[in-house]
């Protein structure tokens, strides 16, 4: 799915990815540093399945995968996805670690539940690490709570993850 219009921040362009966005995604969401809490693979198990699900991405169906850019300059600096389902929005960002302390994270991800909740959306959930300090860090910030417990596996590796899903409901004022 397509963004109608562009999400707009005072420091980001939040807009729909492109299959000209492959290589910032494998590469920022690849790196053994930045991509350690996600279970997208490190860059060296990458496989043509993994990949060839990337190459669809463009015209997914069923959510709305996002790059976020720089107003300044154009530049990536992160990704984020959102999959409706019945009000929920499951969601999910990356942000480049080169950009990391910046506040990136906690402006892209509250532009887009404002967005979700303008599209009609009534909460937001997310799948975070325990480990991923930041992550529950920037959640919590938003507002979202631990809700289930999870377990998920790093693809193409034997990396396992104790999780939370973390929600938030977007009907209450102030969120």
């Amino acid at each position: 799915m397509k963004l109608l219009e562009p999400i707009r921040t005072p420091r980001l362009v939040i807009r729909s990815y492109t299959n000209a966005d492959r290589e910032f995604l494998l590469s920022t969401w690849g790196d053994r540093e930045n991509g350690k809490y996600m279970l997208d693979p490190a860059r060296e198990n990458q496989d043509e399945r993994y990949l060839s699900l990337i190459d669809k991405m463009e015209d997914e169906p069923d959510g709305y995968y996002l790059v976020a850019e720089l107003r300044e300059d154009g530049s990536r600096v992160g990704t984020c996805c959102a999959f409706p389902e019945n009000g929920n929005y499951d969601i999910g960002y990356c942000i480049a670690k080169d950009h990391w302390r910046e506040g990136l994270g906690t402006e892209m991800i509250g532009a887009l539940l404002q967005w979700i909740r303008a599209q009609g959306g009534t909460s937001a959930s997310g799948e975070i690490a325990d480990l991923n300090a930041g992550s529950v860090a920037l959640a919590r910030k938003l507002g979202f709570m631990p809700d289930e417990e999870t377990r998920y596996k790093k693809w193409g590796e034997e990396t396992y993850f104790d999780a939370h899903i973390y929600r938030v409901d977007l009907t209450k004022e102030g969120k």
